[in-house]
């Protein structure tokens, strides 16, 4: 499979600036950018020491989960459980944004034209990027970009514009005079997907200035392995003729080993397997660049093995900007990384964690009981003893043995582990903020307190799904119809499907997306909460109705239950409700 085109053809013909730099200040820039990465690094390590916490904790590990004790040789027998409290949390967190931002069966996102034309062309453009965005697999691949938002506080995607293609081979009609008279086989190459892409990058690959506050005007550096091969291949690459294979010692790649040994991976066997032989570690980096007394701003900057630069150019996208999104799940001020769900709730996790681990080791205890013993007396033997239903011991005394007695009260650690656990959900929002359910010991709460709670819980969970979607979504598909405007340059013919399964089809020609100019309108919260709403006072409606024969007699409450039923994203009403 080959991945060529505009985009390929771009990057090579703006590739002078590379060639424009003495060996002297390639030298200097890749020093640069490899000097930046390991003070990056560095800067944030005690971040980075946080997100592999919150993973282990995510991954439930059961060796991460042992904090009241140090495990030795000798404690073989002493419970390593990890409460999965804290991953329930995400899956609830997680869940629940999904279904509100992406709504089953309704649009997520609207365009609007800027002018009286641009809005004729407006359901058009809505088409083309809905039938984008399906072919790139977006929505699964968004959630794993959510899913690391809510674990790390931050996540990141790279979003390039893609052009792959293949070559097959392919029956091709022979004519003569406009007549068929042979069929023979001919290798084409065709073009097999040509859009957006949306690739979930580790967070721990991803390094931001750390004196910036804003993601927009800050310099980044991504690290990438690429197979040596596919380096040499790629026309966007120069001055590679001499590089080797080598994986450069970033020394970061610890975060990474805990938290795949906390899955289960070990990443030893990976050191010398064949798969990394001829593997690269890459530095590319955006931003602005400085060398002497010259600033290169808005530039792109490649380094393979930590001293050779291969790529450096001006950004090739037109629309300026870096092909990434970054965003945060709890942003603070002044800050560019922010706080996932879970990070503040650790301390209480391992709290759970210890008081699990205490009880079960005292439970086990109680059940095999330990005893002390004479040690002179003659008769009995301690090791031919084993202790079992109906066996008789000899002894030359009843006192010769007697059973440690330890505490059989464990309310109280019951108790002290659900308030810790009420603690984290209250914490996190995880469940409370969701259903309105109550989770602590306390007792059941009035229907004022469950309404209160709920609703505050909303506003949180509104500023949750509003924040993702200014600077998430709403932003990928501004840069899509931005790459679409510079790469799409063929039409492309679009299949509607209509509610009556019939299709349409629309033919959307380049002209239209380089000259209509449009915002964007996410109507995913947005449209969650007004149809929840809707829906509560029309209930309400039916509700006060039925109290009063003589008004319910002059409403078409049929209708009113069609609309419920629509409104829950049902559409076949016709066949539900009899004429």
């Amino acid at each position: 499979m080959h991945s060529n085109g505009a985009l390929i053809s771009k990057a090579t013909k703006r590739s002078t600036t590379l060639h424009s730099l003495k060996p002297g200040q390639r030298q200097q820039l890749a020093q640069r950018v490899y000097t930046d990465y390991q003070q990056w690094k560095q800067a944030r390590s005690v971040l980075e020491n946080r997100w592999r916490e919150c993973w282990e904790a995510y991954l439930c590990d059961t060796h991460a989960s042992v904090h009241y004790t140090q495990a030795s040789e000798y404690d073989n027998d002493r419970s390593r459980v990890s409460r999965p409290v804290l991953y329930e949390a995400v899956e609830a967190i997680h869940s629940n944004l999904l279904n509100a931002m992406f709504p089953a069966n309704e649009q997520f996102f609207t365009v609007l034209g800027k002018t009286e034309q641009d809005h004729v062309n407006a359901r058009t453009l809505e088409e083309f990027l809905k039938s984008k965005i399906d072919e790139s697999n977006f929505f699964e691949k968004y959630g794993l970009f959510l899913k690391q938002a809510v674990i790390t506080g931050n996540t990141v995607a790279a979003v390039p514009w893609k052009r792959k293609s293949v070559t097959r081979k392919k029956n091709v009609p022979v004519t003569l005079l406009g007549i068929t008279v042979d069929v023979e086989k001919t290798t084409v190459e065709e073009v097999v997907y040509n859009g957006p892409d949306f690739e979930v990058l580790d967070i721990f690959d991803f390094l931001i200035d750390p004196d910036a506050t804003d993601f927009n005007n800050a310099t980044v550096i991504r690290k990438i392995e690429r197979h040596l091969d596919d380096i040499k291949n790629n026309p966007c690459y120069f001055n590679v003729d001499d590089l080797q294979a080598r994986m450069a010692d970033l020394g970061d790649n610890a975060n990474k080993r805990s938290r795949r040994s906390a899955f289960g991976i070990s990443e030893a066997p990976l050191e010398g397997s064949s798969s990394r032989e001829k593997r690269v570690t890459l530095l590319e980096a955006w931003g602005d660049f400085r060398i002497g007394d010259t600033v290169y701003e808005n530039h792109v900057c490649v380094v393979a093995n930590g001293n050779t630069v291969i790529r450096f150019e001006e950004n090739p996208y037109d629309h300026g900007e870096k092909p990434f999104i970054f965003t945060t799940f709890i942003p603070v001020p002044n800050e560019v990384y922010g706080i996932g769900a879970i990070e503040k709730s650790l301390g209480l996790q391992h709290a759970i964690n210890t008081l699990t681990n205490q009880k079960l080791d005292v439970i086990n205890i109680s059940i095999n009981n330990p005893f002390t013993y004479l040690v002179n007396d003659d008769v009995f033997n301690p090791d031919t003893i084993v202790t079992s239903p109906g066996a008789l011991i000899p002894v030359k005394s009843h006192d010769t043995l007697k059973p440690i007695q330890y505490l059989n009260d464990y309310t109280v650690a019951f108790n002290e582990i659900a308030d810790l656990k009420a603690e984290i959900q209250e914490a996190t929002g995880a469940f409370k903020y969701f259903t309105g359910s109550e989770n602590s010991p306390s007792g059941q709460k009035t229907a004022t307190e469950v309404s209160a709670l709920v609703s505050g819980g909303s506003q949180k969970f509104s500023f949750f799904m509003s924040h993702l979607e200014n600077t998430s979504i709403e932003l990928f598909l501004r840069i899509t119809l931005e790459n679409a405007k510079q790469f799409l340059n063929k039409p492309e013919t679009l299949r509607i499907a209509k509610q009556d399964g019939s299709l349409e089809f629309t033919e959307v020609l380049p002209e239209i997306l380089q000259q209509c100019d449009c915002t964007f309108k996410i109507d995913g919260s947005h449209g969650t909460i007004v149809k929840e709403q809707e829906i509560s006072a029309m209930v309400s409606f039916l509700e006060a109705i039925s109290a009063d024969p003589q008004i319910k007699s002059k409403i078409n409450v049929l209708e009113v239950y069609k609309k419920i039923y629509r409104r829950l994203g049902f559409k076949d009403e016709s066949g539900i409700f009899l004429a």
